[in-house]
This record gives C-alpha cells, structure tokens and sequence, in this order.
C-alpha cells in the first residue's frame, strides 16, 4: 500500500510540478539547498538517502541549468558547498507556492485528524532527523 500511495503522489507531483519542470528529487535538492546554503554534497545525499553519484548528476544537470553553484569552502578548499542562484531561488520559491494545494489535493481524502495522525506515524518510521 505504501508503494501504491508513492505512486499516487509521484503521479500527483508531475502533473501539479510539471510547469517548473522539477522532479520530486529536484524539488527535495533545491529545497533543502535553499534552506541550508552552503551545504556539502555529501550531507545533502545523506539527508536525502541518495547515492552520491546518483545526486552527482542531479547536481550537475542543476548546475548546467543555472540553479546551482557549488563554491570551494573558504574553511576547506577541498570541500565543495552548493548554494542557489538567483534562477534557482525563483525556481523554488515559485514551486513551493504549489506545494500546500497539492498537499491538501492528494490527502482530501483524509479528515483532518487522519492527516496528522498519517504524518505522526510515518515520522515514526522513517524519522528525518536520525536518518533513518
């Protein structure tokens, strides 16, 4: 069921998202690019549970778009942050206007209550903070 519900809301997501041209990866790296500016590759791929040559490319393709830029660190000139350009930061923000009527569209089917008890159960089972 939980496989059928993924389906659903990717389903959802492409539909509601298609104008921006953002896939739910996409949308998840740009999102937390913006709300962590300078974030390294490999922190942003253990938050997300990707591979880091699957996120790589992700990368690069945002990268090659104008989205991204990834800057050497001024504390270690070996590391890499990524930070939003001014395309990718209107890019996000524009799609995240989307995002609270496409929630309540695909969970109209629960009250309420059964929303939050949803999101209460599913951060039980896969908590964001502990990864996991």
């Amino acid at each position: 069921m939980l496989r059928l519900a993924q389906l659903k809301f990717f389903e959802g997501f492409y539909e509601h998202f298609a104008a921006f041209g953002v896939t739910p990866a996409t949308y998840a790296i740009l999102t937390l690019i913006r709300d962590n500016p300078g974030i390294p590759p490999s922190s942003l791929a253990s938050l997300l549970r990707l591979k880091l040559p699957n996120l790589i490319k992700i990368l690069n393709e945002l990268e090659s778009s104008g989205s991204i830029k990834r800057n050497r660190s001024k504390s270690d000139r070996r590391a890499v942050e990524l930070v939003l350009t001014a395309k990718g930061t209107k890019l996000i923000n524009d799609a995240a206007r989307t995002t609270e009527p496409y929630n309540r569209l695909m969970l109209a089917p629960l009250t309420e209550a059964e929303r939050g008890t949803l999101l209460a159960l599913l951060d039980r089972m896969v908590p964001l903070e502990s990864g996991g």
